[in-house]
């Protein structure tokens, strides 16, 4: 079953690769993919870090002399530009922001889940996922997935708030931009057979019913909220969404770690 998941990690590699290759091809020529000036589009810079990061995966399996160093280099400037592109936005975004630019920048959201992720790809380059309590590679793709779970309920209800930022709609999390950090979260767990979530899927039905049921509540919930109370100009600003999705997301991590800390003590 690992060489299977394994295989298909690699499958979803690939097709990132391609379709972020595709994409910044179009981008350097001028004709960036499902582009729309009043909405968000998928950033040059976004298609970069995503390329990086899956390219430094299949050079890392295909060739053997590739270098260690690189890896981290590599992540670490994938990492270091994301921090800066989010304190740039939240230090003055009138400044770096220009609408008329051709230009435009990864969104905080995407930043955030672009950290995660290269974080996370540095410390598996660094060693194998411990087994141990604090479950820290399962908390990183957990937390990735965040930013575009909240993107989400924008791209639903178009909410604002969290399509994308009022100064340039275009600098947002766009759906082919959601599709890609989808693809690269499936590829990262598929690929990683010593997290703490497959130990514990391997436990039984139950364990498989109790992770899928507050999984998929985290996004449930909120919907459900979100449907309650109404859609559309209704809802310019966050909302108790939000924190019914936070609320689900430590929910979800919470049974997690106490599930680790329980097969720990009976080690």
């Amino acid at each position: 079953m690992d060489k299977v998941f394994a295989t298909w990690a690699e499958i979803l590699d690939w097709v990132i690769f391609i379709g972020t290759s595709i994409a910044l091809v179009f981008w350097i020529f001028g004709f960036p993919l499902f582009y729309q000036s009043e909405g968000p589009v998928l950033s040059i810079f976004t298609a970069i870090s995503l390329l990086t990061i899956v390219s430094l995966r299949i050079a890392t399996k295909h060739f053997h002399l590739w270098p260690f160093t690189a890896n981290l280099a590599f992540l670490m400037i994938v990492g270091g530009g994301n921090i800066s592109s989010i304190l740039m936005l939240l230090s003055a975004p009138a400044v770096h922001i220009n609408p008329k630019s051709t230009l435009v920048m990864t969104s905080i959201f995407t930043s955030i889940g672009l950290i995660l992720f290269s974080f996370y790809e540095i410390l598996l380059y660094l060693r194998r996922t411990p087994d141990r309590f604090w479950i820290l590679d399962d908390i990183l793709i957990h937390l990735a997935l965040v930013p575009g779970g909240l993107s989400l309920f924008g791209h639903l209800f178009q909410n604002p708030s969290y399509l994308s930022m009022s100064i340039d709609p275009r600098v947002g999390v766009s759906l082919i931009e959601m599709f890609f950090m989808v693809l690269l979260f499936l590829s990262t767990i598929l690929g990683n057979p010593n997290l703490f979530l497959w130990k514990f899927l391997k436990g039984g039905f139950s364990n498989q019913l109790a992770f899928g049921v507050l999984f998929t509540n985290q996004y449930i919930a909120p919907i459900a909220y979100l449907m309650f109370v109404g859609s559309g100009g209704k809802l310019n600003t966050f909302g108790p969404e939000l924190y019914i999705f936070f609320g689900g997301v430590i929910a979800t991590l919470g049974f997690l770690l106490f599930q680790a800390k329980i097969q720990e003590n009976k080690i």
